[in-house]
């Protein structure tokens, strides 16, 4: 699971009887620990034909024992004073779904909760965004059915402020595959920590708060500070981390994937590795409901299958055959039916992204920046195909 058994702060009920179990209560800005990193994440397109850049960003908020710090925070960044989100690097045009950030040098939840960027709720309500054990996303626990239920990882259409709309999911075989019970609530995948936005990157200092209620001002105003250019409420309550952008040199561009299909399901996967990349993700996205056979009932929706490569230069990684979402039973299924629709995308970093990912690591402060600093990340288009 993504972020399950989070501490977070707890409320006596109750009349305190001898059948209540005692509760404790903790501060998770005493008891968890912000971590940020900013980058230069370049943007391919178009089949690796338009390129844009924009700022990446990683962060992490774990508790001693490596699991999320907090079920609910409201997170917002604030960038140098030269920074604008304003023109969109991918389209040229004034950026969407920013809300009241539009124009100014700062990202809150105006932004974070737009539909263009978390997509459809998976159940009665859309969760708001949070920063959580590795990487932001709309997973605070607000969806519904009540309050303090740990929601699954639920990736952004990246990038924001763009339009390519990949969703980036870690699943087998690099990352743990879940069994049925657990897709059958919705889970597609495990978080790859980073998230860019389409818009100029700017030398200086960013800043990530993450307030925890009830350090916000009020619920009709959730943000870390009185205003959004001033300082943050003092804590306790507030998390807050900075990192500094000191080059704006990219990562080269990552060329599309291609891809071979055996014809059992997988196939290989190739990559030309940019140079100055630490390691590459692939990630497959076998489309769900698409296919012919007995194969497309245990593919009634999306699955994300993921293979790494470390270091830069040609790679040819294999995809197994029998990756797809296991039966009720528990027997495996092909990665991609056959006649089914398939994506292939993949992103590199100059920084320990997969090592710092879960379930793989629980460690408080797992290295999310690369040896100049920063964390930058290059990822490719989309190749779209139809399996044999």
């Amino acid at each position: 699971m993504f972020f399950a058994s989070c501490i977070t702060a707890l409320n006596a009920c109750g009349n305190g009887g001898a059948s209540e179990p005692p509760v404790t209560s903790f501060d998770p800005a005493a008891t968890s620990k912000l971590q940020f990193a900013v980058g230069v994440a370049t943007i391919a397109s178009n089949n690796g034909q338009s390129i844009a850049y924009g700022l990446n960003t990683v962060e992490t908020l774990r508790q001693q024992n490596g699991l999320s710090g907090t079920l609910f925070n409201q997170p917002m960044i604030i960038g140098p004073s030269g920074f604008d989100v304003l023109i969109s690097t991918q389209s040229g045009n004034q950026v969407l779904g920013a809300g009241a950030d539009l124009g100014t040098n700062h990202i809150t939840w105006s932004t974070l909760n737009q539909s263009l960027w978390v997509g459809a709720p998976r159940g009665p309500k859309q969760s708001s965004t949070g920063a959580f054990g590795y990487g932001l996303c709309p997973c605070n626990s607000d969806s519904g059915p009540g309050n303090g239920f740990t929601p699954l990882y639920q990736a952004y259409n990246l990038p924001i402020y763009g339009n390519n709309e990949q969703l980036w999911y870690g699943g087998p075989p690099a990352f743990p595959q879940a069994g049925p019970s657990v897709t059958a609530l919705g889970w597609e995948g495990y978080s790859l920590g980073f998230t860019d936005f389409a818009v100029q990157p700017v030398l200086g200092v960013y800043h990530l708060y993450a307030a925890v209620p009830p350090a916000y001002d009020t619920p009709a105003n959730p943000t870390p500070s009185p205003n959004p250019n001033g300082s943050p409420t003092p804590p306790p309550g507030i998390l807050a981390a900075a990192a500094q952008l000191t080059q704006r040199a990219p990562l080269p561009v990552f060329q599309t994937p291609s891809f071979q299909p055996d014809g059992k399901g997988g196939g290989t996967i190739s990559l030309s590795v940019p140079a100055g990349v630490k390691e590459a993700l692939a990630v497959v996205r076998a489309v769900g409901g698409s296919g012919v056979g007995i194969c497309v009932q245990s593919h009634k929706s999306d699955s994300y299958t993921t293979v790494v490569a470390h270091g830069s230069g040609p790679a040819l990684l294999p995809l197994a055959d029998d990756l797809g979402p296991l039966t009720g039973t528990g027997k495996k299924t092909p990665t991609i039916c056959p006649k089914g629709r398939y994506q292939i995308y993949a992103a590199g970093a100059d920084y320990p992204a997969y090592e710092a990912s879960y379930p793989k690591n629980l460690s408080q402060l797992p290295v999310i920046r690369g040896t100049s600093g920063q964390a930058d990340v290059t990822t490719s288009d989309t190749l779209n195909g139809s399996y044999p």
